[in-house]
């Protein structure tokens, strides 16, 4: 509720405002009271209420006086001045000063004083959500360090000295939809009454998963989180002091709270886990391996599987996407074609994903090479190069082409140049960098790691060739491009 201060020397007048509303029904609190401006200021300093109503015309600080006063303390209280038909030229004084409106004190009704409150309320609402649209960067970073996609090194000094102003005043709940190619609707809309409770509602919509703060000020009651999403499935959990860890917390609670939606029920246990995730590991490389080779019911088997794994280990959907990304930025670029993936971002469940991937890969399998692929006119250059993409992690020397096409190793060079405009050992060098790029982009192996699974066995020698191919070290393209 919106936080109100009561000002006024004559204690039956102060009583009379008290008793005239029905705040808490209206959305307002009375915090506190005072009879003099002396006081009152006192109080507004400690309590910084969202309105104050207050007389005019008090001995010593008057009203005015002391809007002036909270006003100098950098406090931006609505101020409703009560006046007396004799104090008009105060009450333009007042306004001037910035204060909201005034009343007169023998014609005031609650309908009169109901609606200058329900326009401070607008006001009020209108700030909270500028406020709330204004945190979109410090959302995404968030975003970004829940996901391991935190480009800022990983240094979170300060954080809790971050101004969030007016919205750490409030609860915040936060609510997560799987909502697929389009962002869910949540209802009741915000300021919605006695029934949301919110004040002020932002949306955020990344992976096709819509997050809804709702900034109040109470924790709405359990049987209305119930009802918030439309066409999607909601968690909810509060972050009852607003900074970002704790805001990190209850988003990360609120988004592996869909796993039981995204797997259609909780899935079951583990004992090994740590076995599953080496057998996942090993299953990815295998459906790389299968894709490559053309091996579609191996193909099929290896992702089914994996899929499998995922589900057995209740990974995250998140990092489930992740992994189906990863594999279709691969298919892709072994296809020769241009990446289209906007199905991964836009699926709700397990199944669905695993059933678009498997569509997505047997389409690239069947399809010929596109425009990007590197195959030549030249049916032992192409064969070579086939080679070549499907045991870059092995040591391949010039001398073992020239043996593959039965050749000897000059004729080999010449004729690969030619055809490619490279030679063996370039081209080769080439297709390991693509390989780093992608696992840099798409995991978090280390540098050393990625080198040894892109077919290079010393690190030095990696890190030299990625940077005379790309321009830049594997840690600097990992970073600038936001991993």
């Amino acid at each position: 509720m919106w936080t109100v201060f009561l000002v006024e020397d004559e204690p039956y007048v102060r009583a009379a405002v008290r008793e005239l509303v029905d705040w808490s029904r209206h959305g307002f609190r009375v915090i506190g009271e005072a009879g003099d401006g002396e006081g009152a200021l006192a109080a507004i300093l400690e309590l910084k209420p969202d309105v104050v109503i207050a007389d005019i015309v008090m001995p010593g600080l008057d009203g005015i006086e002391l809007l002036r006063e909270t006003r100098r303390a950098g406090i931006p209280s609505r101020f409703v001045m009560l006046t007396a038909m004799s104090d008009f030229d105060y009450a333009r004084e007042a306004l001037q000063y910035g204060a909201f409106n005034y009343l007169l004190k023998l014609s005031l009704t609650d309908d009169l004083l109901l609606e200058t409150l329900d326009r401070i309320k607008t006001e009020l609402r209108e700030e909270l959500k500028e406020r709330a649209v204004a945190q979109l960067p410090r959302l995404r970073r968030i975003w970004a360090e829940i996901w391991g996609m935190d480009t800022s090194g990983g240094d979170t000094a300060g954080e809790e000295a971050e101004d969030w102003g007016t919205l750490s005043r409030f609860h915040l709940t936060i609510v997560t939809v799987l909502s697929g190619g389009q962002p869910a609707v949540l209802e009741p809309v915000p300021g919605g009454g006695s029934g949301s409770g919110f004040e002020a509602v932002y949306r955020f919509f990344e992976w096709g998963i819509t997050t809804y703060f709702c900034w109040g000020r109470q924790l709405p009651e359990t049987g209305v989180l119930h009802g918030l999403s439309r066409g999607g499935f909601a968690y909810a959990a509060d972050a009852a002091e607003v900074h970002s860890h704790t805001i990190r917390g209850a988003w990360k609670k609120a988004l592996y709270g869909l796993s039981e939606f995204w797997y259609g029920g909780l899935a079951a246990s583990l004992e090994d886990r740590e076995s599953a995730i080496h057998a996942a590991k090993a299953l990815e490389g295998e459906v790389v391996r299968s894709f490559e080779e053309g091996q579609a019911n191996r193909f099929r088997q290896a992702l089914e599987s994996l899929w499998k794994i995922k589900r057995s280990l209740a990974s995250p959907h998140m990092e489930v996407k992740q992994t189906a990304l990863r594999l279709a930025q691969t298919f892709a670029m072994l296809s020769g074609q241009r990446p289209d993936h906007a199905f991964v971002f836009e699926a709700i469940s397990h199944e669905s994903l695993l059933h678009q991937l498997l569509q997505y890969a047997s389409g690239l399998i069947e399809r010929p090479p596109g425009p990007d692929s590197q195959e030549t006119d030249h049916p032992v250059v192409n064969r070579l190069i086939s080679h070549m993409r499907k045991h870059y992690m092995e040591n391949i020397k010039i001398s073992d082409l020239a043996g593959l096409v039965s050749m000897n190793v000059d004729y080999v060079s010449t004729v690969f140049g030619k055809k490619t405009g490279m030679t063996p050992v370039l081209y080769l060098q080439n297709i390991r960098v693509e390989q780093a790029k992608r696992m840099l982009l798409g995991s978090k192996l280390s540098v050393s790691e990625i080198a040894l699974q892109s077919g290079f066995t010393d690190d030095a020698y990696f890190i030299r060739v990625f940077k005379r191919l790309t321009g830049h070290t594997p840690s600097a393209y990992r970073k600038m491009n936001g991993f």
